[in-house]
């Protein structure tokens, strides 16, 4: 496989349009490389960059793939870190902040997405006690969270975290990564965080997210989370336990995965990307050709479905939040009962 090939493969024949700004892809991988290189394909533009990280149990032969692109796309990029990552989350926190100390320092992309094998892209709550070792110290100091104290105000060096948990996929800004790099240093506090429990990967943006004295660019607020609410999130659509909504019927540790069933109201959906969508190609791989052929036709062809509604993502809590502090209101209200 040469480069020649890859590249006829993977960069469209079209003309490609500048962008704003590019999209930054973390994506953790372990097999499956044809639906990896179609992910590629599928989201391609020379200012998007690409960073997989190859979870140890990956083979030689994906290896060696993965690594061509590198070799082959100069916005594409491999972590040389290599983790045993499992099914309760462990070192996924550390292979996605592998993939940011990478784009860190690549120009063009604005925003990242933080992905998982299996996601496919269908758009260019408190914490629970247990998901933390409590006997372990959570403030800035103990945790070494800062590069250089001298850029922290007491106040924050003394602090502690506030808990909460989400998703391990997210949606964050080149500011966010910067500081996430940068600024403070996270070493300490994804080794505390990996501990021996379930879903311990679902922890770290969340609590970085409303932790709101470390102020990390692009932040919430730990409001909703006193108040009990759980907030939606725009990047991943995912369905759980038998929603009827799952067309396809199929269930992988009790998480729908798409077939070509659900395309229809998959490619109307808001969200950023489906998780689990014809996961395992023996099952269904209609549904992700489909739906990487529909992203082709909308972003190449000016093929025009439904029409997206910015209203959506402009109305959610984190978004009004933020445009909130940018230029505050005294009359502003936070309602923390909506989010997709």
């Amino acid at each position: 496989m040469t480069c020649d090939e890859l590249r006829r493969r993977i960069i469209p024949s079209e003309k490609l349009h500048p962008l704003q700004f590019g999209v930054a892809h973390a994506r953790i991988v372990y097999e499956s490389y044809e639906f990896i290189e179609d992910e590629l394909r599928s989201s391609y533009h020379p200012q998007n960059v690409f960073c997989y990280s190859v979870d140890k149990k990956a083979d030689e032969n994906f290896n060696n793939h993965i690594n061509a692109l590198a070799k082959c796309f100069p916005n594409v990029v491999v972590t040389k870190a290599r983790f045993n990552i499992d099914s309760s989350g462990h070192f996924m926190n550390h292979a996605h902040y592998e993939c940011l100390k990478l784009l860190a320092d690549k120009p063009g992309w604005g925003y990242v997405l933080l992905m998982q094998n299996y996601d496919v892209m269908i758009k260019t709550v408190p914490c629970e006690a247990g998901r933390w070792n409590h006997s372990f110290n959570w403030d800035a100091r103990s945790l070494r969270l800062y590069r250089d104290e001298k850029l922290a105000t007491p106040a924050q060096l003394n602090a502690s975290l506030t808990f909460a948990r989400g998703a391990v996929h997210a949606s964050l800004s080149r500011a966010a990564v910067h500081w996430m790099v940068k600024i403070v240093d996270l070493t300490v506090l994804l080794d505390q965080l990996n501990i021996k429990a379930h879903g311990i990967d679902e922890v770290l943006i969340p609590t970085l997210q409303v932790s709101e004295i470390f102020d990390m660019p692009g932040r919430f607020t730990a409001e909703c989370v006193k108040r009990g609410h759980i907030n939606g999130f725009i990047t991943r659509i995912e369905l759980w336990g038998s929603n009827k909504m799952c067309h396809s019927k199929k269930f992988r540790h009790a998480v729908c995965i798409y077939g070509i069933e659900d395309f229809s109201w998959l490619s109307r959906h808001p969200k950023i990307i489906a998780n689990k969508a014809g996961m395992m190609s023996d099952f269904d791989y209609s549904v992700i050709d489909c739906m990487h052929e529909f992203v082709f036709n909308r972003t190449h062809l000016g093929q025009v479905n439904d029409a997206l509604n910015l209203s959506v993502y402009e109305n959610q809590p984190y978004v009004r939040y933020h445009k909130n502090r940018l230029r505050p209101d005294p009359n502003f209200k936070l309602d923390c009962s909506y989010g997709i």
